[in-house]
């Protein structure tokens, strides 16, 4: 048995065991959980020790908290309660298509098999969220972990960089970038800390807060993704008061960025001297969904095509893999192809589930501008670690909201 079925087999028995582990002890377990995700490089270049067969390692994790959930439910007669809406929405979302994708004759092969990703996210992430209401775990154990895991990553990273050998040409020429879930958990952390920086002053010191922003903002320039930069500065700039007073470390970061990409030599960026330029890469992109959608029939542009759409990437021949791919790098393209107008409902319940434990509406903003931005270039709902930044979010979030009410009660004590 080769090594990367080992360790794939070994991290899915220890998802299992955390799974039973909610079942005694539900905050350890979340965590120890979380903490696994973010540390194992969830990274297409490592897809071979993560997924067999497209089930991920963390997806027994997930399947014992629904076994869980459903236990609960018969145990409590409490049916769903707040997520009522939210499952009727998805399973009918889902048997629609899965109904029309037989009517149509489809094929059921790896590619439908594949476009079932966005539902489980979505479904990991509610079922997550209702459980986890009750579960506040410390703000300041927040902080530990992320110091921690950033602190393996960059690590990790050094040692990626300098002792990796790829037979994958792509993966080979881009040692000098490295993004995976935790990368979008560091930008999350990073939008967050904009708004609640008092919050995480109550419980921790200046310090230290300092120096994850510093951790996250390194995690963040490995990845050397535009898109993720763009993303994170305008949510940065947008949303909150003092636009002119923000300039200045906006500037900064681009400067770090622009720096870090000259230093490593990354030809993609710094070949991208104009708009035309940055153009031709995004048509280069999006060309293999923009042929498919060009094909459509008008009632399709209603439902799109359903699943088992697929998109042909010639330019993945040179590097041995399968031509045929179920996403381009845009969720925008990639759902509407497939389910027409009708793929506003999928990103609606991601913007449902992402953002339900948030009270503060420029927060709430910022993270939809950011994640609205990454759409254009990135299928985050079928990435692997996209249920993980759902996970992280509403964990921070609830223990910053009982961090404040605590807070609050001592004062007016």
């Amino acid at each position: 048995m080769s090594f990367d079925i080992i360790f794939y087999f070994s991290l899915s028995i220890l998802s299992v065991l955390f799974g039973i582990f909610y079942f005694v002890y539900p905050r350890l377990s979340s965590i120890s959980f979380l903490v696994l995700g973010m540390m194992i490089p969830t990274s297409n270049q490592f897809m071979d020790f993560t997924s067999l067969s497209g089930v991920y390692f963390y997806d027994y994790f997930f399947f014992t908290l629904i076994l869980y959930y459903i236990i609960r439910i018969i145990i409590k007669k409490n049916f769903l309660k707040s997520n009522f809406l939210n499952f009727i929405l998805i399973v009918t979302f889902f048997i629609s298509y899965l109904i029309f994708f037989i009517l149509s004759s489809g094929t059921f092969d790896k590619y439908l098999l594949r476009d079932f990703r966005p539902f489980l996210t979505l479904l990991y992430g509610f079922i997550c969220i209702d459980l986890l209401r009750n579960n506040n775990i410390k703000l300041a154990k927040i902080i530990n972990v992320l110091i921690i895991v950033f602190i393996f990553k960059l690590l990790f990273f050094l040692f990626f960089l300098q002792g990796f050998s790829f037979s994958d040409l792509y993966y080979q020429d881009n040692l000098f970038r490295y993004f995976d879930a935790t990368t979008f958990i560091a930008a999350l952390f990073l939008i967050v800390i904009i708004f609640k920086r008092n919050s995480f002053s109550n419980v921790v010191s200046n310090y230290k807060i300092t120096f994850v922003i510093i951790l996250a903002i390194l995690i963040v320039l490995i990845s050397n993704l535009r898109v993720l930069i763009f993303a994170l500065i305008f949510s940065y700039l947008i949303v909150n008061k003092g636009f002119f007073r923000k300039l200045i470390p906006a500037f900064i970061f681009i400067f770090l960025f622009i720096f870090y990409s000259y230093f490593m030599q990354i030809e993609r960026v710094t070949s991208a001297y104009s708009v035309n330029d940055i153009l031709i890469q995004f048509g280069i992109r999006f060309y293999p969904a923009l042929e498919k959608i060009s094909l459509m029939n008008w009632h399709q542009y209603i439902y799109g095509l359903g699943f088992g759409t697929y998109f042909d990437i010639p330019w993945f021949e040179y590097r041995g893999l399968d031509g045929k791919l179920n996403t381009i790098d845009s969720t925008y393209l990639t759902f509407f192809a497939k389910y027409g107008i009708f793929s506003i409902i999928l990103i609606f319940m991601f913007f449902r589930v992402l953002l339900s434990n948030i009270n503060d509406i420029s927060l709430k903003k910022a993270i939809l501008f950011f994640y609205l931005i990454l759409f254009v270039t990135m299928s985050i709902l079928y990435q692997s670690g996209a249920v993980l930044h759902i996970l992280f979010l509403n964990i921070l979030m609830i223990s910053i909201n009982h961090e404040d009410i605590t807070h609050s009660i001592s004062i007016n004590s």
